[in-house]
């Protein structure tokens, strides 16, 4: 959102920044407390740093648990965004909650029926998303951010052990009213987890749920696209009245909604001498997605005179759900760690029945999957896991996965590991790759099974990582620029170096991201390069008690013919008219903490216009301009 500094758009920064500078007064004496007044009671004051651990828990094919140290000692601009992360490389449409794209490729699916691959990463959670946290008692943290004029965004998280209970709670809540006509977006993601076990371990059981909600106007880019890029900076009208550029849509508008319920319960098997026989684990799954896309008074520059039911009005949806029921043996439970053990063994084999339902496009079904895993540690240097699956009847027959990782310690205390990795998945595409029908798009296609190898190679220390991928894609099926499903007409080779460094010198530190990648066919889009850079340097005053927190970050590619969004569809898909890149996107940020709390203030894209106006990742859809954000987020530890 360009920054217009009149009347009310100043009333609400200059109020907050006031209530900051005020609040110090009162933060320093609360904080200066003495750290022996925490104790167990409603008043304490919570101490200023704990140690949070989080582990990755997927919950159905699980693997031994390996927890991570959350810093939470410096701030993270990701709070208010998980587009500012360094690891994360996405084209975008512009604002927050819309969907996104990795920039950087990457293939990955898990066993089972796939109705539609929602292009929501960073705000639609998947069960496998979920952190377990290892805390004590409690952790939570709330962000707060406000971007002038009219975007808000909330974060929430809270952790908590009782006994043998453990709970968590996520929240993501975001409204926008956009910058250009009909752009507003609100969206809502929630999880919830409930962890339980027996004070003997022989019986536990989880309990997880998932809400993604968006509801959006769908603007669709703007429909002259070279009226916004050549226009004169010099005009402020241009500049600030983005509302009088045309869009594509201006009456469209996609309601989404998903939910995922988890239940797993396992039984430790052992006799009256304490052996033991393994574990016996269940795992009930719900899986619901509703899509409503609706438009009228059409417009057939996007539409193409292609009407099957209405040439007024458009009412497409989508809407499936699945039930998964999983019986397994394993001779590790879900919650056991990762074991320190110079040699270890756990393997772990099952059984998945899955039911799926459907309309728009039709489907009804059962299918089976067998899988099987391992995690294997040998000569207390060598770590080996693999998985396999495979799956029988209807659209999922036949499709099958296997893979594998194996990693050499170098030196485990300095996490100095080289590894390598391959996956190979033989598999249908998504559902809806092959049935669709809706009021402008319907097709019915019989494909051959997709045929996917990746090869990685990688080496890390400490949190630096570089890693070499190979990518052989064999019957791979994409949305064209008809926006209509078609295969590649020759196996895709793409190869990629990946390279992540955390510096961390002092007061100074630096989080690098970049990739080189190349594709030998033009279905799979890719810019040569992709990279992001956040450079911050810390000091403290007033007694060490007041940090202040100076940074700033770059991102860039190099320009490609970036795949476009069709919102009907909510897929990218193929297109070779327009290309994306060659644009530095330039931030600066400032942050004021005392101990728990953290106040702060972000310049967005302030390299805005002065290169041109080109500045978009994703065809048509150009991001914000020149902006600014206001943010608070307040830790709690008990």
């Amino acid at each position: 959102m360009h920054i217009t500094f009149l009347g009310r758009e100043l009333m609400f920064p200059l109020c907050a920044i006031l209530f900051i500078l005020s609040s110090f007064g009162y933060i320093y004496a609360q904080e200066s407390e003495p750290k022996s007044r925490t104790v167990d009671s409603v008043m304490a004051l919570s101490p200023a740093y704990m140690p949070v651990y989080t582990a990755d828990f997927p919950t159905v094919t699980y693997r031994p648990l390996k927890y991570h140290l959350l810093d939470t000692s410096i701030f993270h601009t990701s709070d208010f965004s998980p587009f500012l992360e360094p690891q994360n490389l996405y084209q975008t449409l512009g604002i927050n909650g819309q969907a996104h794209k990795s920039i950087v490729f990457d293939y990955e699916r898990d066993m089972g029926f796939t109705m539609i691959t929602l292009p929501f990463d960073l705000f639609f959670k998947q069960q496998k998303d979920l952190k377990r946290y290892n805390v004590n008692p409690s952790f939570t943290k709330i962000s707060y951010n406000y971007g002038l004029s009219s975007e808000h965004a909330i974060f929430a998280t809270h952790a908590q052990k009782v006994k043998n209970f453990e709970f968590a709670f996520d929240l993501t809540g975001l409204a926008n009213k956009g910058y250009f006509l009909h752009q507003k977006i609100n969206m809502l993601n929630t999880d919830l987890q409930l962890h339980y076990h027996t004070k003997d371990s022989l019986y536990g059981f989880s309990i997880s749920y998932i809400l993604n909600h968006v509801k959006m106007e769908e603007y669709g880019g703007l429909s002259d696209l070279h009226s916004f890029i050549d226009r004169d900076r010099h005009d402020e009208n241009l500049t600030t009245a983005l509302s009088n550029f045309n869009v594509m849509f201006s009456n469209a508008s996609s309601l989404i909604n998903t939910h995922d319920v988890l239940f797993q319960q396992h039984i430790n098997l052992r006799d009256k001498k304490d052996r033991y026989y393994g574990t016996f684990t269940h795992s009930f799954q719900f899986k619901k997605m509703n899509s409503n896309f609706s438009d009228y008074d059409l417009n057939n520059d996007f539409y193409q005179n292609r009407y099957y039911v209405s040439t007024d009005t458009t009412r497409d949806s989508i809407f499936y759900y699945g039930i998964a029921n999983t019986l397994q043996w394993s001779n590790y439970d879900p919650t056991m760690r990762q074991s320190e053990n110079d040699y270890s063994f756990r393997f772990a084999g099952g059984i998945q029945h899955e039911f799926v339902h459907a309309r728009m496009p039709r489907y009804t079904a059962n299918s089976f999957s067998l899988f099987a895993r391992t995690s294997i540690r040998l000569f207390k240097v060598w770590d080996i896991y693999g998985n396999i699956s495979y799956s029988f009847l209807r659209y999922t027959k036949n499709d099958a996965h296997a893979g594998g990782t194996a990693t050499f310690a170098l030196n485990r205390k300095r996490r100095h590991y080289i590894g390598f990795e391959a996956d190979f998945y033989r598999r249908s595409p998504d559902f809806i790759l092959s049935h669709y029908v809706g009021n402008n798009n319907s097709w019915t296609h019989t494909w051959k099974k997709q045929n996917i190898l990746k090869l990685d190679a990688f080496y890390t220390i400490f949190d630096y990582k570089i890693s070499f991928n190979y990518f052989m894609l064999k019957n791979y099926v994409y949305l064209n620029s008809s926006c209509e499903p078609q295969v590649c007409d020759k196996a895709v080779n793409l190869i990629q170096l990946n390279l992540f460094a955390p510096l961390r010198v002092k007061h100074f530190y630096m989080d690098l991201n970049v990739a080189l990648q190349h594709s030998t066919q033009s279905c799979v889009a890719v810019p040569l390069f992709a990279g992001k850079l956040y450079v911050a340097y810390q000091f403290k005053i007033f007694r060490n008690r007041l940090h202040i927190q100076l940074g700033g970050d770059l991102m860039y590619n190099t320009l490609y013919y970036g795949d476009a969004y069709n919102p009907l569809m909510h897929q990218f898909y193929h297109e070779d008219n327009e290309q994306v890149g060659n644009y530095l996107y330039f931030d600066l940020n400032l942050t004021l903490r005392v101990e728990r709390i953290a106040f702060y203030v972000r310049g967005g894209n302030l390299l805005a216009g002065v290169f041109g106006f080109n500045y978009m990742t994703t065809p048509f859809y150009p991001m914000q301009g020149r902006n600014l954000e206001l943010g608070i987020t307040w830790k709690f530890y008990d």
